[in-house]
């Protein structure tokens, strides 16, 4: 038998939750998932961490400023992998450079890729803790004076 009052209430909550903003790409090597909030042709800031829930405050005033965020879902994997797919996420995304900011193990993998290919960052901000506040604002300047050449 058909419950219409479920089915209303299901359809409430379906119409008022936020969209799933998950999006994947792909690589030569795998699929990474990633969120993407800001308008596509601004300037590239890619947040990194271990769980991509502590951006949750970071990325909506840094796209409300015209910044591309970009905050990819790290895998289970060394540091200097990690920094090679952060460049592929870059290469499948057609992200000539970008602010690299991290905390914690993000933080660690900015570092690496931005070891690994200097000319694709143009800033790097990393903390060894959760952001605190005035993190938005410390990428946000590091994105608005970073020497970008696209």
């Amino acid at each position: 038998m058909f419950d219409r009052r479920g089915f209303m209430l299901l359809a409430a909550v379906a119409v008022c939750a936020p969209a799933f903003a998950v999006q994947t790409v792909s690589t030569d090597e795998q699929e990474i998932l990633y969120e993407r909030f800001g308008p596509e042709e601004g300037h590239a800031i890619i947040l990194l961490a271990a769980d991509t829930q502590v951006f949750a405050a970071v990325t909506g005033p840094l796209a409300a400023q015209g910044f591309r965020v970009i905050v990819p879902y790290l895998r289970d994997s060394d540091d200097g992998t990690l920094g090679q797919d952060v460049l592929e996420l870059m290469n499948a995304l057609h992200i000539p450079e970008a602010v690299l900011a991290g905390v914690e193990q993000g933080a660690r993998v900015a570092a690496k890729a931005a070891t690994l290919k200097p000319t694709r960052c143009v800033g790097l901000v990393t903390l060894n803790t959760l952001p605190q506040p005035g993190f938005a604002e410390a990428v946000a300047l590091m994105a608005k004076t970073g020497h970008w050449r696209t």
